[in-house]
């Protein structure tokens, strides 16, 4: 993480061995402590948690599935990929499906 010009500043300070330029040193640490500056504060980015390499082409192939899904049911009236359904419409039910599964994946996609 790259340091800011006031860090580097204190770094080339010298503090002197008497116990009152310690004393002062010390003082001056606690002050920065209880009012840290603005670059201090932007510092301490909290850590994003990245999704798993193999996530993004599962909820893309899981979207393409379920596109073709929904069009083989529609050039085929219904009667597939799942044939002898009751009614047709599950095939559209079942295409429409997978492709919201695929959707929803990619509101949790970091």
């Amino acid at each position: 993480m790259p340091e800011s010009s006031k860090r580097k500043e204190e770094k080339k300070k010298v503090v002197s061995s008497s116990p009152k330029g310690a004393k002062k040193y010390n003082e001056e640490r606690a002050a920065e402590a209880e009012n840290p500056s603005l670059l201090d504060i932007l510092d301490d980015k909290p850590k994003v948690k990245h999704s798993p390499r193999w996530y993004a082409p599962l909820f893309v192939t899981l979207m393409v599935i379920g596109l073709v899904w929904v069009v083989v049911a529609y050039i085929s009236g219904g009667a597939y990929p799942i044939p002898h359904v009751s009614n047709g419409n599950y095939n559209l039910f079942a295409g429409l499906g997978v492709m919201v599964v695929g959707f929803l994946m990619t509101a949790w996609w970091k």
